[in-house]
């Protein structure tokens, strides 16, 4: 099959994108911080290797630019796997970007043109959480081209909808979680000072990232196999860099002056996205890693954030902390033989 409006289809540069992106990404319906132009840029100059940069768009008769999807594809990939910028070791949430309304007909003509290039065999769109527009917009289009279309389950991304007062917030919890949250609060204040300080001014935020990286990797084993000196570099470069957004939030919690346990998010709009984390270990006695994040919820609340996004993993502190799943899927297309 060959391209309805081949005219439509652009291949820019980040650059050339720069003012349509920012617009499409203050218009979605619900972006964070991996929909940003620069998360997007910074990952591909980190990351982006020996493969081949192939960012698409697609422009409306009044050209105005309607989706951006920016991909790669594997110079040395003999399959011709073309991806979203971005693994799941550093990227939770995925998807073709675009403005308020996604309609099929862009999506269609976006397909159709990656259908029609003969250096791709198949796209694997990973991380896309279930109420994502481009799973619905994709399965409905994809197939009438001629792409076979399959779907699984990657996993979960728990978050909590917060209410109007930290009192709501304890009473939504379980019993038995409300009973170990306070107690362990009270526990840990009674050990000594304790203040939860956040960072978030792009100066703030450059001075104690190399805290925070020492706090992650002398978490745990895999934290610090984890923390390579490359993931060191993007994580300071983009906390920095969307710090000048106003999005880094980067917060320690300290226990008579030393700092105890840290975690990294993002604020977009009235959610919260937490990234990252770490603690010492010879504090875990004091729970300080969990109630780090619970301080943080509360303070959450207080500010008006109405979604707290534990993002990617199912690890059991989130839900002693009221989190519901939301799942996240992989969407793979491959072009008929």
């Amino acid at each position: 099959m060959t391209s309805t409006a081949p005219s439509r289809i652009a291949s820019p540069t980040f650059d050339a994108l720069a003012d349509d992106w920012q617009r499409i990404y203050d218009s979605m319906p619900s972006s964070s911080a991996f929909d940003s132009l620069e998360w997007n840029r910074i990952w591909w100059e980190h990351f982006g290797g020996d493969s081949k940069l192939m960012l698409r768009s697609v422009l409306r008769a009044n050209g105005t630019t309607a989706i951006i999807a920016p991909l790669r594809l594997d110079s040395n990939n003999d399959e011709g796997v073309c991806t979203f910028l971005g693994g799941t070791d550093l990227v939770d949430y995925l998807g073709f970007k675009h403005d308020a309304e996604l309609r099929s007909e862009d999506v269609q003509d976006l397909l159709q043109s990656l259908y029609d290039d003969p250096e791709i065999t198949a796209l694997v769109l990973e991380s896309l959480p279930e109420d994502s527009h481009t799973i619905h917009a994709v399965k409905e289009a994809a197939e009438g081209i001629g792409w076979e279309v399959h779907i699984w389950d990657e996993g979960v991304a728990p978050r909590i909808a917060l209410p109007s007062s930290q009192e709501e917030y304890f009473s939504s919890l379980t019993k038995k979680h409300r009973h170990e949250l306070r107690r362990k609060l009270r526990r840990l204040y009674n050990a000594g000072d304790v203040e939860q300080i956040e960072y978030k001014s792009p100066n703030e935020v450059a001075d104690r990232m190399s805290d925070f990286i020492d706090l992650h990797r002398g978490s745990s084993i895999d934290k610090q196999e984890f923390m390579t000196v490359e993931r060191e570099r993007f994580f300071h470069e983009v906390a920095v860099t969307l710090a000048e957004k106003d999005v880094t939030r980067l917060y320690f919690l300290t226990l008579n002056g030393e700092d105890v346990a840290t975690s990294i998010a993002f604020k977009i709009g009235a959610t919260k996205y937490l990234y990252n984390s770490g603690y010492v270990p010879e504090r875990s006695w004091l729970a300080v890693g969990l109630l780090n994040h619970a301080i943080n919820i509360l303070a959450s609340i207080d500010e008006g954030i109405k979604v707290y996004d534990f993002m990617r993993g199912d690890e059991r502190y989130k839900y002693h902390l009221g989190a519901v799943d939301r799942r996240i899927y992989t969407v793979r297309l491959d072009k008929r033989q």
